[in-house]
């Protein structure tokens, strides 16, 4: 990046920042940001805050994000309130904005970056200036490919007729296997990346297969099709700009409702091409979908009734839970080289100790 730290300054007014030209690649990642450092680079907007006045004027403060994580930025405005305000609009959450002038403080034990509009500046930025992978965390495409082809696989090896239509018609449309490939799982939960949502259904599919093994009166069909299927609606949920935010339908219906009708979709086209899809069966596999989050609290709309139902609930809560710790556990590693953390556990709406030591 040449140019990050040429600047053109106007007298009493704040940091004039010239539009760069073409795409260009991140050099300074959140995750190795330090204390002291200078800042000139693009970020995401995650989450952004209201203005609000401080003793030299006023100021607004954002959460920033690349795809190595997330830090708070705060821009200190003067007492032109017009002026600030019209910075403030000019970008909204999902944009990517180029921070110049920054320095990474440290306030209440985080770190921070503070931006002074004496000395640096904010830009909101055109989409084709930067790569929408520097800031949206990935699998490899590789290993997409690699986990798909087992989703083919097991769609392949379905033995119930009905089941393995719908599975194959569900995902005959290229663009939809693009988006099953590649959604996220979360915004800031588990699989909470590109390609983490066929990582999860694979997950609660493996297990799932394991207990149809060790316990032969359990539907195998059901519980392969419910596996790859249950988290259908998220491909509806979530948007992926320069960060992973919900959609519309995702605030107002949410990807377990979603889910049930676009399943319930597919079955209504099988029905009107001449396939029978019998009714009974449309029934359970759109039971197992509604009740996979297992608890009314949980946001499941009903609770499992179905043995299946009860086995992809408790897969789909294995995998979920298993993979965040791991999650938290790696996140933890990056800010401290300690054996111990204590680490926000939601279920106990509290700090906890974690090991993140080798064993």
């Amino acid at each position: 990046m040449t140019d990050m730290f040429q600047y053109e300054k106007k007298r009493d007014e704040q940091m004039t920042i010239k539009p760069d030209t073409g795409q260009r690649k991140k050099e300074q990642y959140i995750e190795h940001l330090r204390e002291g450092d200078a800042v000139n680079d693009f970020f995401a907007v995650k989450i952004k805050k209201p203005m609000r006045t401080y003793k030299r004027g006023v100021f607004f403060e954002f959460l920033a994000s690349d795809k190595t994580g997330a830090l708070a930025v705060k821009y200190w405005g003067g007492e032109n309130k017009d002026r600030i305000k019209r910075l403030y609009e000019s970008f909204s959450v999902g944009d990517v904005v180029q921070v110049r002038g920054g320095a990474v403080e440290s306030y209440e034990e985080r770190l921070q970056i503070s931006v002074n509009e004496n000395t640096g500046g904010i830009r909101h930025c055109a989409t084709n200036e930067y790569d929408i992978m520097d800031f949206i965390p990935s699998l490899d495409e590789a290993r997409i490919q690699e986990l798909y082809a087992v989703a083919e696989a097991e769609m392949q090896a379905v033995t119930s007729a009905p089941l393995r239509a719908l599975l194959l018609h569900c995902f005959k449309s290229p663009e939809f296997v693009r988006s099953y490939m590649h959604a996220p799982s979360a915004m800031a939960h588990h699989h909470n990346y590109v390609g983490g949502n066929l990582e999860h259904s694979i997950g609660v599919l493996r297990l799932c297969k394991n207990l149809a093994e060790m316990y032969p009166a359990v539907n195998r069909d059901l519980l392969v099709a419910g596996s790859l299927l249950h988290d259908v609606g998220k491909l509806q949920e979530y948007s992926c700009r320069a960060s992973i935010e919900k959609t519309e339908d995702g605030n107002f219906i949410g990807h377990i409702i979603l889910g049930v009708q676009w399943v319930q979709n597919r079955i209504q086209e099988l029905r009107e091409a001449g396939t029978e899809f019998p009714v009974t069966l449309e029934r359970h596999l759109l039971h197992l979908i509604a009740s996979h989050h297992g608890r009314l609290e949980w946001g499941s709309p009903i609770v499992p009734n179905l043995v299946e139902a009860c086995a992809l609930h408790s897969a789909d809560l294995m995998d979920s839970q298993v993979k965040n710790y791991l999650q938290l556990v790696e996140e933890a590693r990056k800010s401290t080289d300690e054996d111990w953390a204590f680490i926000f556990d939601a279920d106990i709406g509290k700090k906890r100790p974690v090991f993140l030591g080798e064993y």
